[in-house]
């Protein structure tokens, strides 16, 4: 069974993990601790057990949120962990007064963009070389 619940200091090293698994890069944990003490950030994690399976954040920006990562460890994909993340940000920008939601995603990263469509948003540009320099993201809207 996975928990849903907001980052706490004690999750960061699993975070970590699981952003250099996805990304290759990652966020330090310095980025995460940070992000800790934003007043416009919020991070929900999932947890099986003690682990961190993935986390996703969005920061509030003027009732605007924007998506900042979401990212599930390899072992839990097509589990539903995105899903239920996606969801409780969902919530809670709603009942922050959000007025909409948007972010960016890969153009090659089909799987996300399907995801992020079943959830209702929608493609409403890109930009061209925004990941390395190279590829394009994709901006997608959700209006609340």
């Amino acid at each position: 069974m996975i928990d849903y619940r907001a980052m706490e200091k004690s999750h960061i090293s699993g975070m970590v993990e699981i952003e250099k698994a996805c990304f290759n890069s990652g966020f330090a944990e310095k980025t995460f601790l940070r992000e800790l003490e934003n007043k416009i950030a919020h991070y929900i994690v999932a947890l099986c057990g003690d682990m961190v399976v993935g986390y996703g954040g969005i920061w509030n920006i003027c009732g605007e949120a924007d998506i900042i990562d979401i990212a599930t460890h390899p072992s839990f994909r097509r589990q539903g962990v995105a899903q239920g993340i996606i969801e409780r940000l969902v919530e809670f920008c709603r009942k922050s007064g959000c007025e909409k939601i948007t972010l960016e995603v890969r153009e090659s990263n089909l799987a996300a963009q399907a995801l992020y469509k079943k959830n209702g948003f929608e493609r409403c540009g890109e930009r061209k070389k925004y990941y390395d320099g190279k590829e394009t993201a994709v901006l997608m809207r959700l209006n609340l």
